[in-house]
């Protein structure tokens, strides 16, 4: 059996409608939470909902019948399941991205003025504090994870969202994982008509100081089109950089300034997008691939960092997307027909149904291969 750890998230849903069209009996889903009203999974049928505690796991009914056990997005109670995993269950890492990064030694994933931000943050200094580490470890009864080395040397496989992760994070742990192709869909991509846009801009996907926006608004302040910041969720302590970003951009924007504040289902966010020719996501590290290809595949001109792996990863695919520091004179104006058609060829390529099902039947096949073992 493949056994899957997740947190109630956006991506739940579709990983079990992906997961079950190999094999409903195959799988079996947890979702850990402190309430069993889940906010964003409603596939409530197909999983199991165990409390958000390390004090009250229940390892037998965790690892019962399993061979491959898939951690997604790594937790400090999934790490303390880690901990005690029998000798023969097989584990593969599915990284998000913050699970990895934000561990690194080296946090260089801020431009200049996000940097000031994350000096004054009291919660960014203590992280990586030897009180924050006692915190951890009561809390938690894991250390963080940079020093449970020993704990990320029980995983076998690991899986990133960009193939160009692989290495770094391999390294950054001292890790020597292999690596699987798998990545998460929020849509089995399929061609299909030319979408009328509409002039917004979008920028950044969560209020977290990853996103650089302060140094966005600077490159863009004499923008005079709609600016749509979505600030819905963002990591710990989020609020208060949320507020800054809100009175920065206000200033600066006026009327044309709009932050979403609330979480939208995904209809409704299409909406926003579909309102948009721009997106521009500043993130130095991986992130917010799903918004990216979803961007590109209605068409709209995307912007970012330069210096981000996924700016190399997308230019590598053929992927036209924009360098925000040279090319800002772009912004607001619209992809022609031409372009847009290979933007959503090539995410169809990557992304698409047939992308998708074949990398859910490459895990299936790994948990065969350890059946057979």
């Amino acid at each position: 059996m493949i056994v899957h750890l997740f947190e109630d998230q956006k991506f739940v849903d579709n990983t079990i409608i992906n997961f079950d069209s190999q094999s409903v009996d195959l799988n079996k889903y947890i979702v850990f939470s402190n309430t069993k009203d889940l906010k964003y999974v409603s596939s409530t049928d197909r999983v199991l909902v165990l409390p958000n505690s390390s004090y009250k796991l229940d390892f037998e009914l965790i690892y019962k019948e399993c061979q491959l056990l898939i951690i997604h997005f790594l937790t400090p109670i999934k790490l303390y399941i880690l901990k005690h995993k029998p000798p023969h269950v097989k584990v593969l890492w599915s990284v998000w991205g913050g699970d990895a990064y934000d561990h690194f030694q080296k946090q260089d994933f801020f431009e200049q003025l996000t940097q000031n931000i994350q000096k004054e943050s009291i919660y960014q200094r203590l992280r990586f504090s030897k009180l924050y580490s006692l915190y951890h470890l009561i809390r938690y009864r894991v250390k963080p994870l940079k020093k449970q080395s020993n704990l990320l040397n029980k995983i076998d496989f690991i899986s990133t969202v960009l193939p160009y992760e692989f290495e770094s994070i391999n390294k950054e742990f001292n890790l020597s994982l292999k690596y699987i192709d798998f990545n998460y869909s929020v849509n089995k991509f399929k061609k299909s008509l030319s979408i009328n846009l509409g002039n917004s801009i979008i920028i950044g996907n969560s209020a977290t100081l990853s996103n650089n926006h302060l140094d966005v608004f600077e490159i863009v302040k004499n923008i005079k089109s709609k600016i749509v910041v979505p600030l819905s969720y963002g990591a710990y302590g989020y609020e208060d950089y949320k507020e800054k970003i809100i009175s920065k951009g206000n200033r600066l924007f006026g009327d044309n300034f709009h932050a979403i504040e609330h979480f939208l289902p995904i209809q409704d966010y299409d909406k926003i997008l579909m309102s948009s020719n721009t997106m521009i996501m500043y993130h130095i590290r991986q992130q917010a691939l799903g918004n990216i290809y979803m961007a590109l595949f209605f068409g709209m001109r995307v912007f970012l960092n330069k210096k981000s792996i996924t700016y190399k990863y997308l230019k590598d695919e053929g992927i036209l997307v924009f360098d925000l520091k040279k090319e800002s004179e772009l912004v607001g104006v619209e992809l022609d027909e031409y372009q847009k058609d290979i933007n959503r060829d090539l995410v169809i390529k990557l992304q698409g149904a047939d992308a998708i099902d074949r990398k859910i039947r490459g895990i299936v096949s790994l948990h065969g291969s350890l059946s057979k073992a």
